[in-house]
C-alpha cells in the first residue's frame, strides 16, 4: 500500500518559523483528560510507555485538514508499522488506554521530519520533567481557569504536553467525563489542605447549588435513571405480573410463529383460489363456446329442412348461390363501345342567352343570308371604289 500524499496545502505557517516553545507538563488522567485551556495546537508524550501521540503531531502540523486526510495517514502508519505496546489493551490492564493513535519515539522522529515538526518532537521526547516540581493539572470546562498544583513525587509522570489542542483535537472526550471528572477532583482535593485556591472553586460551587438546589438532584441522578428507566420499564412490566410476562413472553414467541403459519397458509390458500378462478373460467368459456356450436348447427340443419322443402328440383340455395357468385366472380370486364345515334347529332345544343337580347336572336340559314349579304356589299364597294385611287 502505498503512502497517500500529506496535505501539504493545510500545512500550519506559523512552526516554520516559529521558534521550539517549551515543554509543559501536566498531569493527564486516564478518563477525564485534562488539557490547557488557551486555543493552541499541542503534541502529548505519555511517560508510562514513551509513546507520542500521532494524532496531534497530524493536528499541530496540518490543522485544518480534513478528516479524511488524517485517516488515510493513520490507517497507512498502522499498517506498515507495528504499533503495539504504546497503548494500552484490554488484555493488559497495567497500561491505561488513552484515545487516538500512539507510536514510539524512534518512529515518531522519522513521521516528524515528513510533517516538518522535528525540533519539537525532538523537544518532546527529550524532555524530562523534576520529579519535585508542582505541575499543573488542566481540568476541562470552567475548571481550566482555577488549576489545582500537584507534587508530582507523589503520583508517577503520566503524560506530558508542549502545545495545546485545537477544538476537535479532544481526542479523549474530556467533555463527555466532566461529572466524574468533578467528584474525582472532590476526592483529591483533600491533597492540598493548604492552599487556598481549591477552597475558592468549592465554595463558589456549593454557593451555586444552595442556591439552586433543585438542578442539584437533576443534575446528578438525570443520568442514572436515564440509563435505567428503559431497563426498569421494561422489567416492571413483568413483575407486576409475573405470571403474565411469562405469558407475554411465550405469546410473543408463539405470535411470531403463528404469524409465519398464518402467512403461508393465506399464500396457500390465494394460489388455490386463484387456480379456482381460472379453471371457472376455462369452463365457462368452454360452455359458451359449445353452446355456440350447437346454436349454430341448428340453424344450419333449420336452414336446410325449409331449403329442401321450398326448392321442388331438390338443388338447395346455397348450390345455386356459389355458381353465381363464381360466375360473377370469374366473368371478365369487358368494355362495350356504343356508336352515337343519328338523333343525337341532328339535335343543337341549347345555349342560354340573356333575355333582353332573345328578340335578335336569329337561325342559322338567316345568318349565313346576312353574311352573305354583307360580304356582297364589301364586294361591290371595292369594285365601284377602288378604280378612283388609280
Amino acid at each position: 500500500m502505498t503512502r497517500p500524499p500529506l496535505p501539504t496545502q493545510h500545512a500550519n505557517p506559523y512552526i516554520q518559523a516559529l521558534c521550539v516553545p517549551d515543554v509543559k507538563y501536566q498531569i493527564l488522567s486516564c478518563q477525564g483528560n485534562d488539557i490547557l485551556s488557551s486555543g493552541h495546537a499541542f503534541i502529548l508524550r505519555r511517560y508510562d510507555t514513551g509513546a507520542v501521540s500521532l494524532t496531534t503531531m497530524f493536528r499541530a502540523a496540518f490543522p485544518t485538514a480534513s478528516e479524511e486526510d488524517e485517516k488515510r495517514e493513520t490507517a497507512w502508519i498502522k499498517e506498515n508499522y507495528d504499533l503495539s505496546g504504546n497503548n494500552g489493551t484490554q488484555k493488559d490492564p497495567t497500561i491505561s488506554r488513552l484515545a487516538g493513535t500512539w507510536v514510539d519515539p524512534e518512529l515518531a522522529k522519522e513521521i516528524a521530519r515528513d510533517y516538518r515538526i522535528s525540533d519539537m518532537i525532538a523537544n518532546v521526547i527529550e524532555a524530562k520533567p523534576d520529579p519535585n516540581g508542582n505541575y499543573r493539572r488542566s481540568g476541562g470546562g470552567g475548571g481550566n481557569k482555577g488549576p489545582i498544583t500537584v507534587n508530582l513525587a507523589k503520583q508517577p509522570p503520566s503524560s506530558t504536553s508542549s502545545i495545546k489542542p485545537p477544538s476537535r483535537a479532544a481526542f479523549p472526550s474530556p467533555s463527555k467525563a466532566t461529572l466524574p471528572a468533578a467528584k474525582r477532583r472532590k476526592e483529591s482535593s483533600p491533597v492540598p489542605v493548604s492552599s487556598p485556591p481549591p477552597e475558592t472553586p468549592r465554595q463558589v460551587r456549593r454557593s451555586g447549588r444552595t442556591r439552586s438546589p433543585a438542578p442539584k438532584p437533576s443534575s446528578i441522578p438525570v443520568p442514572l435513571t436515564s440509563m435505567k428507566t428503559p431497563k426498569k420499564v421494561t422489567r416492571v412490566e413483568p413483575v407486576v405480573t409475573p405470571g403474565g410476562s411469562d405469558e407475554t413472553a411465550v405469546d410473543e414467541d408463539g405470535d411470531g410463529a403463528t404469524t409465519a403459519i398464518a402467512m403461508t397458509e393465506l399464500h396457500d390458500e390465494d394460489i388455490a383460489s386463484q387456480k379456482q378462478m381460472i379453471a371457472d373460467m376455462k369452463a365457462q368459456r368452454d360452455a359458451a363456446q359449445a353452446s355456440a356450436l350447437e346454436d349454430a348447427m341448428d340453424e344450419d340443419r333449420v336452414k336446410d329442412e325449409d331449403d329442401e322443402s321450398s326448392d321442388e328440383e331438390g338443388e338447395s340455395p346455397k348450390e345455386t348461390a356459389q355458381p353465381l357468385k363464381r360466375s360473377r366472380e370469374d366473368e371478365e370486364l369487358k368494355f362495350e363501345f356504343k356508336e352515337p345515334k343519328a338523333e343525337s347529332e341532328v339535335t343543337e345544343r341549347a345555349i342560354v342567352t340573356n333575355r333582353r337580347v332573345s328578340g335578335f336572336r336569329l337561325e342559322p340559314q338567316q345568318k349565313s343570308f346576312a353574311w352573305g349579304m354583307a360580304a356582297f356589299a364589301v364586294g361591290f364597294g371595292a369594285v365601284t371604289f377602288l378604280p378612283n385611287f388609280f
